[in-house]
């Protein structure tokens, strides 16, 4: 009789041991789509960020590189009208082909 109420015993047992793990398994899962959706969503927000802040550091590149192409032209041009100047204090004339620029 003994045995009879042990074996009884352990399927009852086995029993909410299977359901406690169908809940604890569904826990799980809500858990994890949960955190799947999260994750996506931002994501997805640092892939717009992280792509406007690239979009950001190139239209800074682009500037960067043409102001310091107009600097370098005015730098040279400033050379230009400087030695002009010089020529022109010294007595000199300058030519390019035909044209005098002094």
């Amino acid at each position: 009789m003994s045995s009879i109420i042990q074996s009884l015993s352990d399927l009852a047992k086995s029993l909410i041991e299977v359901v406690w793990s169908l809940f604890t398994t569904a826990g799980d899962l809500v858990q994890k789509t949960v955190e799947f959706v999260l994750r996506f969503f931002s994501g997805a927000i640092n892939l717009f960020i992280e792509f406007f802040k690239g979009l950001v550091d190139l239209a800074g590149g682009i500037v960067q590189f043409v102001l310091g192409n107009v600097a370098m032209l005015a730098i040279l041009g400033l050379a230009f009208f400087g030695f002009l100047q010089y020529q022109r204090k010294q007595g000199n004339t300058v030519k390019v082909g035909n044209k005098k620029l002094n």
